[in-house]
């Protein structure tokens, strides 16, 4: 919470908290968990502190009482299950609720658990319960550590009750000298998973680097390769119009568009060849889709600005992007996955995207002069459940002239291939048995000169980039065309 509406850290006061858990609190805790079931219901300790910092963006306004997952608690919850998690199953755990559309509401659940930033922690962590930020420490749940320390899973953790309290879940460093870092946190404006000031942004906390006690490390301890800034929002697209894909990314710790040429033989240029094309603010954007709306032969770049929801145009020259355009007017931000193509098959690119709010999935019609339709003229493609995919990609797998949708499903890690049909999209298909939820980044285009799109992503443990080239029906062998950093 704003510094100015916070109290001191109460550390005597966890203290003694955690020998009355020890004691008759447990008691009292039982009871009321077995009197309770049902969502409880907001006490006045959780009402909202106004502050000048008031941000949907950020912090927290409110967090429910401690509740049980089930009807009846296994054991004494508030300690934690005894059985260990690994780190990589927290973060993947926590990046099930993004993109989702859930809203801030202490008083609702999800999959048993609180709607709230420290419930988001605790199902992340998949502990019996639903604790608060007050709570975590004097329950045993977690312990202090330095910041040298943290690695995926841990948490930032700022340990006053209701709206002054709040935590973030830690998954990397975004740049060398560790000021800013990946996370993932729920406030009022939804679950997000971005990069955060160290340890929170400015004028919030205090916050302290904290560990789970029953988290450990995965397996296999090998470190990967470290990226030496990180890339996001990746996407595929033909700028210079020399009829090969290129890769264009934003570097995280600077905010910079970078275009990696593409050359024909599936291969991408070096990061000492990469080219700049965005000098700053990318990191601002999200959705980046690429086609040629505008019919000029040059790949455009869609995006939305998350900041006020609008969609941009940015025009491809030849050599990089001209001055933006808007297309969107608004609630853009309400929209997750863009990908572009020409869905229909009319010659005229469009985009599609994934509605958080209900899982549809809709095609925003092209007009070919760089414009599309709006949100009344809107084609429903995909009725629901769209949330439980990730990475949607738009490439044209068969080479019948429409772009069709791949991406992988959450749940079962697969990947599908849905197959456009000029007006909708036929049943899918598995092109992928498994394993694809430790990919991000997923782009599609023409890498290989060979007439069927290929699939690029990046590899989540070892941040190297690999090529799947297309067979018309569905992917090849991977090649690594990228060794790390992405």
């Amino acid at each position: 919470m704003p510094r100015t509406a916070r109290t001191p850290r109460r550390t005597a006061v966890a203290a003694l908290l955690a020998v009355a858990a020890s004691t008759a609190g447990v008691v009292a805790l039982n009871s009321a968990a077995n009197a309770a079931p049902a969502p409880a219901p907001v006490t006045a300790a959780a009402e909202p502190v106004a502050g000048p910092a008031d941000n949907p963006d950020y912090g927290s306004t409110g967090q429910g009482a401690e509740a049980p997952v089930a009807e009846e608690m296994r054991g004494f919850a508030y300690s934690a299950a005894t059985s260990k998690i690994s780190r990589s199953t927290v973060i993947e755990r926590a990046r099930s609720w993004v993109g989702i559309g859930l809203d801030y509401d202490w008083g609702g659940r999800h999959g048993g658990y609180r709607t709230d930033c420290s419930g988001y922690v605790s199902m992340a962590w998949d502990l019996d319960s639903s604790l608060t930020t007050d709570t975590f420490e004097p329950r045993g749940v977690v312990y202090s550590i330095s910041k040298s320390d943290l690695k995926a899973g841990d948490a930032l953790l700022d340990n006053d009750g209701g709206s002054g309290g709040h935590v973030v879940l830690f998954e990397k460093w975004a740049n060398s000298d560790h000021s800013k870092y990946w996370g993932f946190d729920f406030t009022p404006s939804g679950v997000h998973h971005r990069i955060y000031d160290y340890p929170y942004y400015p004028g919030y906390g205090p916050y302290a680097p904290v560990r789970y006690k029953n988290i450990v490390d995965d397996a296999d301890t090998t470190p990967p390769t470290k990226p030496s800034a990180g890339m996001t929002d990746l996407v595929a697209a033909n700028i210079n119009g020399d009829s090969v894909d290129d890769v264009v990314g934003v570097e995280a710790s600077t905010g910079k568009l970078w275009l990696y040429k593409g050359n024909t033989n599936g291969t991408i240029s070096s990061g000492s060849a990469r080219v700049e094309i965005g000098s700053g603010g990318w990191n601002g954007m999200s959705n980046l889709a690429a086609a040629d709306y505008n019919g000029d032969g040059k790949d455009d770049i869609v995006a939305t600005q998350e900041s006020t929801g609008k969609l941009y145009l940015y025009p491809g020259t030849g050599s990089g992007l001209g001055a933006r355009k808007e297309i969107g007017s608004g609630g853009w931000n309400g929209m997750h996955d863009l990908i572009g193509g020409d869905f229909n098959g009319d010659g005229k690119n469009d985009v599609v995207g994934v509605e958080r709010s209900t899982g549809k999935l809709w095609l925003y019609k092209g007009n070919g002069a760089g414009a599309i339709s709006g949100g009344s003229a809107r084609v429903l493609i995909g009725s629901g459940g769209w949330n439980g995919m990730h990475d949607l990609v738009g490439m044209d797998v068969n080479n019948d002239g429409r772009t069709d949708v791949v991406g992988a499903e959450s749940a079962s890690g697969k990947l599908f291939f849905y197959k456009s049909n000029g007006s909708g999209l036929d049943a899918r298909k598995e092109i992928g048995s498994g394993g694809w939820n430790g990919m991000n980044d997923l782009i599609g285009g023409d890498f290989t000169s060979n007439a069927y799109d290929d699939l690029v992503g990046v590899e989540k443990s070892t941040g190297k980039l690999y090529l799947y080239p297309g067979t018309g029906s569905g992917l090849g062998d991977r090649k690594e065309i990228g060794s790390g950093g992405w």
